[in-house]
């Protein structure tokens, strides 16, 4: 499963710069300076227009269950700390403590908003980006090159680490192991003896792209050439600049309002 889709909504026509800046720079440090529920809410109300805006499907959307499954597992960290205000429940187990207060619900709600708040905005980001897109938009901010080849490469083996899985797991069934049927102790043994083809097949994936990369001159210090340069167009300099002053605004709204 690749994470990029087609589409036709104006930020799959943005440039890589435009929502690396958009997305993951402005977007991303605003939620650090908001201290209300309430403004961390709104945003996140506005991220989910986006997302939904942007019409993902059906197997993309499934991502966003263990990331939420993470963000309240996370957030629970919390009651074992004194975080302050009125204590509602308050417990101890030897060296642990468990306590409910105004303080802990508070870090613990404000911590899954900007949780959820990030995992839309880089779902955004990523859904809409090509791997190509991507690199291009990292190189326009001056980042050296084996950043952007790393990036690249991840991305990359994202998809085909998914495609070797299946394609052992096509192999093991045509071989007479069922993983559709049994129980739960039963399944995951079948799943375990996926490890091992699995692995052999990563490590010879990993040394061909090792040949490849060391074939190709990657390392010297000579520059990369791309074929594939898209320059800024009038939609990016206007979600730039969009995106600023919105930013600005809130900016001027936080140093007086405190929100």
């Amino acid at each position: 499963m690749q994470l990029y889709y087609p589409s036709n909504s104006i930020i799959h026509y943005m440039h890589g710069f435009t929502k690396i800046m958009i997305f993951g720079i402005l977007l991303t440090l605003v939620p650090l300076f908001m201290e209300q529920p309430v403004s961390l809410l709104v945003l996140l109300l506005a991220c989910s227009g986006l997302f939904i805006y942007i019409r993902p499907p059906k197997t993309h959307l499934l991502l966003l269950i263990p990331v939420g499954m993470l963000a309240v597992m996370m957030s629970l960290t919390y009651f074992f700390a004194d975080m302050g205000g009125q204590v509602y429940v308050h417990a101890e187990w030897g060296y642990w403590m468990f306590q409910i207060s105004s303080g802990n619900v508070l870090f613990a709600i404000t911590f899954i908003l900007r949780m959820m708040i990030w995992s839309l905005l880089f779902f955004i980001l990523l859904f809409t980006t090509s791997p190509e897109d991507l690199v291009i938009g990292l190189k326009r901010f001056g980042l050296p090159e084996f950043l952007t080849l790393a990036v690249s490469l991840a991305l990359r083996y994202w998809s085909l680490m998914i495609f070797d899985v299946k394609t052992v797991m096509d192999a093991q069934y045509c071989r007479g192991v069922d993983f559709r049927s049994g129980g739960i102790l039963t399944r995951t043994k079948r799943f375990a003896s996926l490890l091992i083809p699995v692995l052999f097949v990563f490590l010879k994936r990993f040394r061909t792209t090792s040949f490849a990369l060391t074939l190709k001159g990657v390392g010297r210090k000579n520059k990369r050439t791309y074929y594939y340069n898209p320059r800024l167009s009038a939609i990016d300099n206007w979600a730039i600049s969009s995106a600023v002053l919105l930013t600005a605004v809130w900016l001027t709204l936080q140093w007086f309002y405190k929100l």
